[in-house]
């Protein structure tokens, strides 16, 4: 692995900016092949939700945190609870606000991992479906 190859995965896997700065660098700096992308952008910007889901079990073992999220709660939140990670806005939430964001959402809202981990990865790789697609349309 040389450097370029580690600042790629380093792009992908950060929470801001993520896939849509990996992938146009990934294109047009490192000349990676389409099907490397879509295996290997998905993947590193997956990692955030891994990440999240051990931080929040950790977190979850302390009793100020479980009370600080007890009195969060509101309407809103009741609403996630009753959607209980459901594929279509799971979907759809993550390029808009990030997977990590998504995955303590849905953490917050009692999901676990393995209930979104498709619509994720779905979504994941449509985003960088696109982001490759629109690399090749619109080179420089």
């Amino acid at each position: 692995m040389t450097a370029s190859d580690f600042t790629y995965a380093l792009l992908a896997v950060n929470p801001v900016g993520g896939l849509l700065a990996a992938v146009p660098w990934g294109v047009f700096e490192r000349h990676y092949s389409w099907p490397q992308l879509l295996v290997s952008g998905p993947l590193l910007g997956y990692l955030q939700v891994v990440v999240v889901d051990l931080a929040w079990s950790q977190l979850n073992r302390l009793a100020w945190w479980r009370a600080l999220l007890v009195r969060r709660r509101s309407p809103r939140v009741e609403r996630l609870l009753q959607s209980r990670g459901a594929f279509v806005p799971v979907f759809l939430l993550t390029p808009v606000i990030g997977p990590w964001l998504v995955m303590a959402c849905m953490r917050y809202a009692g999901v676990p991992q393995r209930r979104v981990a498709l619509p994720i990865l779905a979504s994941l790789f449509v985003l960088t479906l696109g982001l490759v697609a629109a690399c090749a349309l619109f080179p420089r």
